[in-house]
């Protein structure tokens, strides 16, 4: 479990494990600490503290190659014990890391190897990497690391390619952080109380999943727009649905008088069930479309972001935007607010009385 283990910033108070760690490495003659921020060169511990420190804060890389990077000790919680390294680097700043370097490296000592540690290391890693705002992480390893290969893919990365690097070949591996759940454990700080039920549907009219998240309690409402228009609330109900072969799923929104308040388009690079539970994994782009057949556009900034910073690549990010045109230009005809209601009414009736 993730729990055997917690990541710590390195500090003076970890100098002296530190360097047994280094020499460790450096005695089973690996000459490269991969996740350790150049360790392995380090003969002054001081100065490696005093370099990550500076790259934990620093904003842009600099001249010397360094750039913003959090980096982290895997401490054993049960004897204090240093298990391995691992750094999250915050954006594939140049193309020696989108290519070869990813968002993570991460490393195991020699003689805590094969038993399980980098697995429960990259799940921990990715926690601190959502924080940081990452949503789609990559790593990179070699085709004959099977070790890393199988702890990358235990926490859910997907092989996008492979590259040949020095006679040998990277694999390259995307996890994604965007997954959304139509369970509402995504939103587990705002909805205090609900329940979930999903069913699957093959009719002539939808084929795919469809769940109904009733939401009893919510910390506080939310509202949006100038009019402040309320889309959670207590005893609100979001009707999720999940048309398979489609890059978008639909939250209608309905508030605890049984109107519906909105439909929510969230563009999906794909959707997805886990355990009986649907999923999307979030492209950024959202259309919203209001009853009184208003239509917007949202989070083009964020996808923009991740475009730029190498998340997303250039097919994902046209395949966003067509998907949004496409539904915008939907909605622009007369119809389309009066078939989404009668839509929406015919299956939340139905998952009621499921």
């Amino acid at each position: 479990m993730d729990e055997e283990l917690k990541l710590v910033f390195p500090t003076e108070e970890y100098k002296e494990e530190i360097m047994d760690l280094r020499e460790e490495y450096l005695k089973n003659g690996e000459s490269k600490i991969n996740g350790g921020a150049g360790l392995e060169k380090a003969n002054d511990i001081n100065n490696w503290l005093k370099d990550v420190t500076e790259d934990r804060n620093r904003e842009y890389p600099d001249h010397s190659n360094r750039y913003p990077a959090s980096i982290y000790l895997a401490v054993r919680k049960e004897d204090g014990k240093i298990i391995g390294i691992i750094q999250i680097r915050h954006e594939l700043y140049n193309f020696k890391l989108y290519s070869h370097g990813g968002h993570i490296g991460n490393s195991v000592r020699p003689t805590e190897r094969n038993k399980g540690y980098g697995t429960k290391m990259i799940s921990l890693a990715l926690k601190k990497a959502k924080e940081l705002g990452i949503g789609n992480v990559l790593m990179v390893c070699y085709k004959d690391n099977i070790a890393s290969a199988r702890s990358i893919i235990k926490n859910g990365g997907v092989l996008e390619n492979e590259v040949e690097r020095d006679s040998k070949i990277d694999q390259r591996y995307w996890i994604t952080l965007k997954k959304r759940y139509s369970d509402g454990r995504n939103k587990k700080n705002d909805i205090l109380e609900k329940e979930h039920k999903c069913y699957r549907f093959v009719e002539d009219d939808f084929k795919g999943d469809i769940s109904l998240l009733t939401i009893k309690k919510v910390r506080k409402e939310w509202r949006i727009d100038e009019e402040q228009r309320c889309i959670l609330a207590d005893n609100y109900k979001w009707l999720q649905i999940y048309p398979e072969g489609k890059h978008y799923c639909i939250t209608a929104m309905i508030d605890d008088k049984d109107n519906i308040v909105e439909w929510y388009f969230d563009i999906a690079r794909e959707l997805g069930n886990e355990d009986g539970i649907p999923y999307e994994d979030d492209l950024y782009l959202d259309v919203v479309i209001v009853p009184d057949g208003r239509i917007h556009l949202l989070d083009e900034d964020e996808l923009e972001d991740a475009y730029n910073k190498k998340e997303v690549n250039k097919k994902d990010y046209d395949m966003a935007y067509k998907t949004a045109n496409m539904i915008m230009e939907k909605a622009k005809e007369k119809d389309t607010v009066e078939k989404l209601t009668v839509f929406t009414k015919k299956y939340l009736n139905k998952l009621m009385t499921l």
